[in-house]
């Protein structure tokens, strides 16, 4: 079981300001890195937004259930948001298959990041559980079950990255680099 996630600081610092300057209410993604089963330790690289589907729409967008009616009381409550996720689950699994095709060298579709607020990302556990699943059938560890990934939340009110035990740190560096060139003779 993953205890502890190191993200690269570089990489995830500019999509957290991305996604804070962007108008978008809610955002899907994928968590791109590797897990180590040795030290318990998750390592992320990157978060990579899923493009909208064929009709132009968007993976995830906040459906407004209504809100309840004031509370009766002598204080006036305020209203209770009742606004929760939708997630088009198979385009993110889609997304997960495609992208964990193109990775190379152990790096693995790790999970999925959301960015929307607290309330609604409260209401939407359901949802969330199902779109990580089909994540995990759609882009298998060899390594572990789908229980070992990861749901990252991004929230913007108020504005925190929480998954587990999250540090930021260099990560990429620890990364190796290998080149191969080939040369055909076509005669």
């Amino acid at each position: 079981m993953v205890k502890a996630v190191v993200g690269e600081e570089s990489r995830l610092k500019s999509v957290e300001d991305r996604l804070s300057h962007s108008a978008v209410p809610s955002q899907v993604g994928l968590v791109i890195g590797k897990l180590s089963p040795i030290s318990d330790r998750g390592l992320v690289f990157d978060l990579v937004p899923t493009p909208p589907n064929d009709a132009g729409e968007p993976a995830c967008s906040i459906v407004d259930s209504g809100r309840d009616e004031k509370k009766k009381g002598s204080k006036g409550k305020s209203q209770t948001d009742s606004s929760s996720l939708f997630i088009d689950k198979d385009w993110v699994a889609e997304h997960a298959r495609q992208v964990s095709r193109m990775l190379l060298g152990g790096v693995k579709v790790l999970g999925i990041y959301i960015w929307i607020n607290e309330s609604s990302f409260k209401n939407s556990s359901v949802i969330l559980c199902q779109t990580v699943k089909g994540v995990a059938e759609a882009a298998p560890l060899l390594e572990t079950d789908w229980s070992e990934r990861l749901l990252m939340h991004i929230s913007y009110s108020p504005r925190s990255l929480r998954p587990c035990d999250f540090k930021m740190g260099k990560v990429l560096a620890s990364l190796q680099t290998f080149r191969c060139t080939y040369t055909f003779d076509l005669r």
